[in-house]
Parts: structure tokens; sequence; C-alpha cells
């Protein structure tokens, strides 16, 4: 063009001299710039960290977290300190959040969830069904960022360190404060320890043993005397669903029975024909049986006579309350003074409650009760006799409770009978009568427990199960050895929530479960195996103590 002609000028790259040395690696010392000639050497170790050259999202919290770790690390001060001055008049200019990866390095926590198995956190996060510590708190964590009463601001607070495992979580159990048992039964000064304290020999177990016991063997129970009578089951109530739930009828609740193993007259007949050599009820074995999930403080009462061992629960014991959320991450307490109908004490006499008239609603009053098969003229004599004789306040059996008197072989020289109860009789498709434990599941603040049961029973009923499992280990694994030593053909499982969560004078039946007994107690990691070597190991060493005890 017309124009002034342009020149185009390579840019200048002039070559960098290279300083070789002769005498060994690296420049010659002669090349050194004369600044630094005289600057010590940093010596450093092969475990120190690379730093980064540039974090733009690094806070200065983190900053001095890392730097106080590799100050720990390092053998030797660094003689090269270089004063950080903040200049008047910087500006973040980028402030937009750096979005953090799902998986992998930098990934963000989501909770209190810590893997491992029981009474340890194992940091990082983890799902399924944990165990717990025996401070009665577990290792999963929940409620994540529903509760803001907590001063501590509960998950969404302060963060604690996890343990093996990886990962940092949100307030782990570790950090609780332990928690207060009081024991079930005052222990006088007038009573021998067998702890082997007093120089005696030790009869102790931990719970954390007794979780290793292993039968080859599972004995298998053999009916040899059954009374009492049965009811037949309401079919009304297994028409209850959330969107069509029933009101759960109230009932004034007698006092509970109790007639101990030693006032039993059929045992009493059976201990002096000498047919077993340990005699028990089903709650006091199934609570030992389920003894290494337990919590909550409690106590059995055991008698020797001879040869033969007595095994009972203490008449008013705290084995006779219905326990709710005990293996929860946030077991209520009495403390719960902002909220009186969710404390510990109104807790357990309400889902006490409830169990009994969920178990009352769902019998069939229309028809008279069945009478059991005596199996034993002589024994179920000695049961009516006892009847008639009964006339003080709970004395006598309630109508419609069926009993059953079963035995078991142990050991070559050791037979175990157990009083079982059965609650109620089904008729099966054939035609033919199957005998029914009836329980219920009671929700009271679905903020507590976690899962909103209007909203996921019908949906998700499995989940709502693992969930209570995850809360009530204890109580679900008592359930399960009580039908399962009763023979029962069918564990019925109510699902109760209240009407209003505010208050517990009315409830509502959200549906009822059927499950096998055999099939439920897989469904809760129950090892019957496990169950039965623990009742093998204890009565052979309740058998070691000494008469008269």
């Amino acid at each position: 063009g017309g124009g002034p002609a342009c020149q185009k000028k390579m840019a200048d790259f002039p070559i960098p001299v290279v300083h070789d040395s002769e005498d060994g690696w690296g420049p010659s010392p002669d090349c050194v710039p004369e600044h630094l000639r005289y600057l010590p050497f940093a010596p450093f170790s092969k475990n120190d960290k690379l730093g980064r050259a540039c974090e733009w999202t690094q806070t200065r919290e983190r900053d001095r977290r890392w730097q106080k770790n590799r100050q720990m690390q390092e053998p030797e001060q660094s003689p090269f300190v270089i004063e950080q001055v903040d200049e008047e008049g910087f500006q973040m200019v980028d402030t937009k959040t750096t979005a953090k990866p799902k998986w992998g390095p930098g990934a963000g926590r989501r909770g209190g969830m810590a893997m491992g198995g029981r009474g340890g956190g194992r940091g990082g996060m983890a799902g399924g069904w944990q165990d717990r510590g025996r401070d009665g708190q577990t290792n999963v964590g929940k409620n994540f960022g529903r509760d803001n009463r907590d001063p501590r601001g509960r998950f969404g607070g302060q963060m604690s360190r996890g343990g093996r495992g990886g990962g940092r979580g949100f307030d782990s159990w570790r950090d609780k404060p332990q928690r207060i048992r009081v024991a079930s039964v005052d222990i006088r000064s007038d009573w021998t320890p067998l702890d082997g304290s007093n120089g005696n020999e030790d009869f102790t177990m931990s719970l954390a043993n007794m979780e290793k016991l292993v039968t080859r063997d599972e004995p298998q129970g053999k009916d040899i005397a059954a009374v009492g009578s049965t009811f037949l089951c309401d079919k009304a109530i297994d028409k209850s669903s959330v969107r069509a739930p029933l009101a759960l009828r109230k009932t004034p609740e007698p006092k509970p029975f109790h007639l101990s193993t030693v006032d039993d007259p059929v045992i009493r007949k059976l201990a002096e024909q000498g047919e077993g050599h340990v005699f028990a009820t089903d709650m006091s074995l199934a609570v030992l049986m389920a003894a290494p999930r337990s919590v909550i403080p409690w106590d059995l009462v055991v008698q020797r006579v001879g040869d033969q061992i007595f095994l009972d629960v203490r008449d008013g014991g705290s084995l006779y309350d219905t326990t709710v959320n005990e293996t929860a991450n946030d077991a209520p307490d009495d403390e719960m003074r902002d909220t009186p109908v969710n404390n510990l004490a109104a807790l357990t006499h309400e889902a006490g409650y409830v169990n009994y008239c969920f178990l009352q609603q769902s019998l069939d009053r229309t028809v008279a009760p069945l009478p059991a098969d005596p199996i034993n003229a002589g024994l179920a004599e000695a049961w009516t006799k006892r009847l008639r004789e009964a006339t003080a306040p709970g004395a006598a059996p309630p109508v419609g409770k069926g009993y059953r008197y079963r035995r078991w072989q142990l050991d070559d020289d050791m037979v175990l009978i157990v009083r079982c109860e059965v609650d109620a009789a089904i008729k099966t498709k054939e035609d033919s009568l199957g005998y029914v434990t009836i329980k219920a599941l009671n929700e009271f603040d679905s903020k507590t427990s976690g899962i909103d049961w209007r909203q996921k029973l019908d949906s998700q009923r499995a989940a709502v199960l693992a969930n209570e499992l995850k809360n009530n280990r204890f109580k679900l694994a008592r359930w399960t050895c009580q039908a399962l030593l009763a023979g029962v053909d069918y564990i019925k499982m109510g699902y109760v929530t209240r009407f209003n969560l505010k208050e517990n004078a009315s409830h509502l039946v959200l549906g009822t479960q059927h499950y096998r007994p055999e099939e439920f107690a897989k469904q809760i990691e129950l090892k019957t195996d496990n169950a039965w070597a623990i009742v093998t190991t204890v009565m052979k060493r309740l058998r070691q103590l000494p008469d008269g005890g």
C-alpha cells in the first residue's frame, strides 16, 4: 500500500550462560552472586513436604495448621525467615467460592458418621447399622443440622478429628461427655463380690468377651407343658397404613404379672422330679442372650438350691421397662427439661403403655380364648391349683396369656427349662393354629429418630426398621430372643406414632408386619450361636458358685 513501510523484528532471546563446574555437580563457586555468597546452607529432611508455590483458596487458618504440622516435623529451624506484612489496599478480586470435588481430596465431610464396630469411631464416613460404646453413644451421627438448641451447634459447629480411616467428623461420640448411669439395684455392703477382689475366684465376664463366644451345635427346644389360654389375632388392625391409620385404643394397664421361677408351681414340680438343672423365664434368659448389645444397667436374680439354678427378673426391676432409643447417638435422659414428654422416664412409660395397648387391640375378644394343649395333665393341674389360690391383685396371670414350658439340653450334664410367654394365636392358610409374639415400635419425634414414618413407612419399611435397629439394638434383640425361646411362628411388629409429636396422650397405628423369628434374627444380625454360647458359659459358671447364694 501507500503507507510507511513496517519492519517486523523478532524478540530478543539471549542464550543464558551456563556455568559448568569441572570439580563437581552444579555451578562453580565463582559464579555465585555476591549477595548470596555467604548465606548459610539450609539443611533439609527427606520427610519434608513440598509446599505450594501459590494457593489462592488457602485460608489463614489452614495455613497456620499446615505450618504448625510442618514445624513439628522439621529437625532444625530454617534460617530463611520471611516476615509477612499485610499490605493496606490489597483487595481480593475473585471472591467466587471454589467448588469442592464430590469425592477424593478436598471433598467435604457431611456428618458425624464414623466407621467401625463397637464403641469406637473410625473416622471417615460410613453407613449401615453401627454398634455402640459402653457410654451409651453410638458412632453414627444423625440429626445433622436439625437441632439448634444445642449450644455447640450439635453437628454444625466445632469439628473434631476422626480416628483411623481418614477424614474428620462433626462432634465425634468421643467428644461427648460420659453419661453417668445409675445402677439398677443398690449394692449392699454385706454382699460378697465375685470379681476376685477378696482373693476368691473371679466369676465375672465382660460383655466384650461374651460377644466372642460361639457354640458349634445349637440346642433344640422341646415342649414339655403348656398352660393358660390365648386369643386369636384381630385382623382389623393389620389393615392400618400411613394413608389410613387407626387410632390406638387406650386400655387401663394393670400391674405387670410377676411369678418368680421358685414360686412357679410347674417349675417347682419339675425341679422336684429332677427334670432340669437350670430354670428360667424367657424374659430373664433373653436379656442374658442379648447382653452384648445392652447399655442401660440391669440385674438378674440368681438362686442356687443344691445342684439347681433358678434365674429370674427382679420384681419391679428395670427389665420390666420398655426402653426407647437406648442405643441411639443422642439417647434420651431425664435432663431434657424443655421437652418433658421426651425425657427418659416419660418415654419409657409411654413405650410400655403403647406396647400394652397395641397388644390388647391386636386380640379378637369376640371369641373365647383357646385353652392351651396341656401336654402334661399333672403339670397343668398344678397350674390350675395355683390360680384358685391367687387372690391378691396381680397374683393371677392375665386372661388370654399362654405359657409354654420348654426344655433344652445345653450340655451332657446340664438341662435348661424355660417358661415362655405366648401373646396370641393365629390361623394359618392350612387352617392350623400358629402362635404369635406381639410387640410395638413407637415414634415420638421424627427429628430425633432420623426418619419420618409418615413419609417412609409405606415405601421404605426396611429403612425404617434399620433405623430402629440402630436406635434400639438391645430391645429388638431381646424381643427376638423371647420369640425364639417361646417357639412361636411369628413376631407381629406394630408401628405406632404420636398423633401430635408435642404430646403423648394419643397415638396412631401406621402399620403392622409379621416376621418369622429365625428370619428376623438374621435381619437384625442376631447370632443365635453366640446367644446360646453365652447361656451355656454363664450357666456353667453359675453352677460353680457356692451353695446358698
